[in-house]
């Protein structure tokens, strides 16, 4: 498997100012130099590939981490020409005519770029960046907001803009994963370096916000055995690590957790308020699967594995369990009874995947395998808008693949 890393530059006073940037040279502004160090700092110490985009905010950002840097003009954001200076308000976010382009792939900046010619460019560096990444080995880029909202938005199956996602914070990770010809989604827009206050950030600023939260880690976990319905504790590490999230994640409607051991443990060491349990928020059956290692399950369901996890959402976990669109399913219909409610719940990896791949709807040809498992305590938020769901963050919490149970 390979991993690469997309962060966004550090903030610039255009990016304060809100107004578009695209190929101008601009540097970091004092708090962009702060996040650049704060974000340097988290990543100290991982054995990282440097890419960066060769605009100066990047680079910039970049050199706190290394001097080793692999500058490419490919990585640089999309060219908005004529917009250049301009607000993105005024210019964009109220224009109707611009989404509708978006929608049908032919929107042109003014005497920028073509969207559509700008994502075959992110396809094909993206494509280069993996090919000059080692097996089992990480690489790190330094790009900028619409470059990394595209690749997320491609490797989740979508073809056209807008994407089905939140803005992208500014020093914020994004994680891809790939292992021979599928791509995943492991993190997206995680900046919990700058604050721990940012660990559910959409809820804080959002007036309604789904915030999903794996629990914390059980013996099963650290044993790579597969437990679905197993209802395990949590263990030592996963009791000291949930009680450092005490008092984070504030000012829900309602605390929401699976009746399971393990989720409702965690909850309880996270939030001081009254929770309600739903069996909706169960994790997955996984049928035949239960209580084997990822080892024993290739050696009798090869097969079946790949199918279930990677190629067809609908085809059932261990033969007879449950398969992402059904988990998805069930997880939506609780939702559905707290309309206009901010809600925390605590859940289990593989439902957690199931429903955020069903409430943003992601493509069938991709629902099975757009997103990893979240890791234990892993985070993701969605917020809704005009009957939809947007992603704003996913697995928030530990970098790079570290999901115990699937590895092993």
């Amino acid at each position: 498997m390979k991993t690469v890393h997309l962060v966004r530059h550090g903030e610039t006073e255009q990016n304060a100012l809100k107004v578009w940037q695209g190929h101008t040279n601009t540097p970091l502004n004092s708090n962009g130099l702060q996040q650049a160090k704060l974000l340097s700092i988290r990543l100290k110490g991982r054995n990282l590939k440097i890419f960066s985009s060769d605009l100066s905010r990047a680079v910039e950002t970049a050199s706190f981490l290394s001097k080793n840097i692999i500058q490419r003009e490919s990585l640089r954001e999309i060219n908005v020409g004529d917009f250049t200076g301009r607000s993105v308000k005024d210019t964009y976010t109220s224009n109707n005519d611009i989404f509708q382009s978006l929608k049908e792939d032919n929107f042109e900046f003014p005497n920028g770029e073509k969207v559509k010619e700008f994502k075959k460019r992110v396809k094909n560096e993206i494509e280069y960046i993996f090919d000059n990444t080692e097996e089992d080995s990480e690489s790190i880029v330094f790009t900028h907001g619409f470059f990394i909202g595209t690749v997320i938005g491609l490797t989740l199956g979508f073809n056209n803009y807008p994407f089905p996602i939140g803005n992208i914070e500014n020093t914020s990770i994004s994680t891809i994963v790939k292992r021979e010809t599928v791509t995943q989604v492991n993190k997206f827009n995680d900046s919990i370096h700058l604050t721990m206050e940012n660990i559910d950030y959409p809820a804080k600023i959002k007036n309604t916000a789904l915030t999903f939260i794996r629990h914390g880690q059980t013996d099963s976990n650290l044993g790579g055995i597969w437990q679905g319905h197993i209802d395990n504790p949590l263990n030592e590490t996963g009791v000291t690590e949930a009680r450092l999230l005490n008092n984070l994640f504030r000012d829900y409607d309602l605390n929401i957790s699976s009746p399971y051991k393990r989720a409702h443990q965690t909850l309880s060491l996270i939030v001081n308020d009254d929770i309600q349990t739903s069996n909706e928020l169960t994790e997955m059956n996984l049928g035949k699967w239960e209580g084997l290692t990822t080892t024993e399950i290739l050696e009798k369901y090869q097969e079946q594995f790949i199918e279930a996890l990677f190629l067809n959402h609908k085809s059932k976990y261990g033969i007879d369990g449950e398969s992402i669109y059904e988990a998805g399913a069930r997880v939506e219909k609780l939702i559905n009874k707290f309309e206009n409610n901010k809600i925390l719940m605590a859940s289990h990896g593989g439902t957690i995947k199931s429903a955020v791949t069903k409430l943003i709807q992601s493509p069938e040809s991709n629902a099975a395998s757009a997103f990893t498992i979240p890791n234990n305590l892993g985070v993701s938020c969605l917020v809704p808008k005009d009957n939809k769901y947007f992603l704003w963050s996913y697995n928030v919490g530990k970098i790079g693949y570290e999901n115990i149970s699937y590895n092993k």
